[in-house]
């Protein structure tokens, strides 16, 4: 039931392409997630590994009994190893192709049947491989509860980020304002419709009560900063909810009595949960801009033009092409 493909993007395909920001946190501070002292217990593997979980790519074979999937196909990989029998959480406690097995920057991936998802014929190779990150993002933007009308603040612009602001719009919210401090990533946002405040300006605070008076319904830290969660639960209005989609790299002390005196709430927001079909019904209807935030550079150059520019505060996305032909 597997089926082999040639990755393509932060992963790769028969013209193939891998990376994302798990991996620069992994290639900055790690390892975090890669099992260096024990096996994982899901897929036991232990030791350095392939990186590569944002895939899109090229079917090159199936296995025996797979029948709805064809040679040829491009299609967009969801890269969970599932738990065993444990269907209706399968995003909680699941292990990650290029994180806790090999992954996708490699000539070809072998991956079951149940992670391949077919492209639509107008979703390119590249916004393909986008279909995992951008489902993250829309699992988020779905944890906030919003519904049109209502008013939501995104912490973050980079890809998750980015991905959640488009994804809230594409669900009818048209009150989205995002936090980023990079320049050059609000100058992004703001040609992309959206808008933008950069919290180390003087009028920060009186930039977001004035975005909405009564404060935000929901709140989405996807920059993975404390003062993200202190200023998101700020700024949420009575029995408003802040959504932690960004992975910590320490604890962040919460002021409970904020919480607590407005019956304010926190909730996390894991990966996806059969998100993928959504997104790519959203990507072939044109819902997600990509243009000015997403470039592709060619394997040889992953890290000099990959890591080292997105951790100097370079570039938002970078899909890596691991073997066009």
């Amino acid at each position: 039931m597997a089926t082999v493909f040639k990755p393509r993007s932060r992963a790769r395909s028969k013209k193939g392409k891998a990376t994302s920001g798990s991996h620069l946190h992994e290639y900055l501070h790690g390892p975090l997630f890669i099992p260096v002292h024990e096996a994982n217990p899901l897929t036991g593997h232990l030791g350095p590994l392939i990186m590569g979980h944002e895939a899109s790519g090229t079917v090159m074979a199936v296995g025996e009994g797979v029948s709805d999937v064809l040679a040829g196909q491009r299609v967009a990989i969801e890269p969970v190893i599932r738990k065993p029998g444990d269907d209706d959480h399968y995003n909680l406690g699941a292990a990650f192709y290029g994180l806790m097995a090999h992954g996708f920057l490699a000539e070809t991936a072998v991956v079951p049947k149940s992670a391949v998802h077919i492209l639509p014929d107008r979703v390119s190779l590249q916004a393909g491989a986008l279909t995992e990150p951008m489902a993250v993002a829309w699992h988020a933007a779905v944890r906030t509860g919003l519904v049109p009308g209502q008013a939501g603040l995104v912490f973050g612009g980079g890809p998750i980020g980015l991905g959640t602001a488009m994804s809230l719009r594409a669900r009818g919210i048209d009150r989205i304002l995002v936090v980023e401090p990079s320049a050059s990533r609000r100058e992004i946002i703001g040609k992309l419709g959206l808008d933008t405040v950069d919290p180390g300006a003087d009028d920060f605070q009186a930039r977001v009560a004035d975005f909405s008076t009564e404060g935000v319904h929901a709140a989405v830290d996807a920059a993975g900063v404390s003062d993200a969660v202190t200023a998101g639960i700020r700024a949420l209005a009575p029995q408003g909810q802040l959504v932690v989609v960004a992975a910590h790299l320490a604890p962040v002390p919460v002021d409970t009595n904020q919480l607590l005196m407005a019956e304010r709430s926190i909730t996390g927001s894991m990966g996806y949960h059969n998100d993928f079909p959504e997104v790519l019904r959203q990507l072939d209807a044109g819902a997600f801009a990509l243009d000015g935030w997403v470039q592709t550079i060619p394997f040889e150059q992953l890290v000099t033009e990959g890591f080292d520019r997105l951790s100097s505060g370079q570039g938002v996305k970078i899909l890596v092409e691991v073997g066009a032909e």
